[in-house]
């Protein structure tokens, strides 16, 4: 009943796109599942190449919770949404290249812009 109300109800009529409602129902799944309940459950997609692991924790307290979210990383590995381990660095690459693109294309412009104020009679300057 849970996961046809998440999948369905609360998030499934927001996304209109095939893709992300099967990441949504496989996630659905995944933590909704009775397994869960079970001592070192891994909550992260299996994976080979990695073997990376998010063991829940076995406590039931609010306070067991809160030290096991403490404990996480600071900065989430691209592992834990079942990306390859080099995903950052990929998109990292990827903005790098963008902004060397669009600094070129101001320098470009600036560039274009220097030419025309260059070619201008002199009267134009306030000289």
């Amino acid at each position: 009943m849970l996961r046809v109300l998440i999948t369905e109800t609360c998030y499934g009529g927001k996304i209109d796109s095939e893709a992300d409602f099967s990441v949504l129902s496989s996630l659905v799944a995944r933590f909704l599942d009775p397994a869960a309940f079970e001592e070192n459950f891994n909550i992260l997609p299996s994976s080979d190449e990695t073997g990376a692991e998010l063991i829940l924790t076995t406590g039931t307290s609010k306070s067991d919770f809160v030290d096991w979210v403490n404990g996480l990383p600071e900065r989430e590995p691209p592992t834990y949404l079942g990306l390859p381990p080099n995903a950052e660095k990929l998109l990292l690459e990827a903005h790098a290249e963008e902004m060397v693109r669009n600094t070129r294309l101001v320098m470009n412009v600036l560039d274009e812009g220097e030419a025309v104020m260059a070619e201008a009679p002199e009267e134009a300057h306030g000289a």
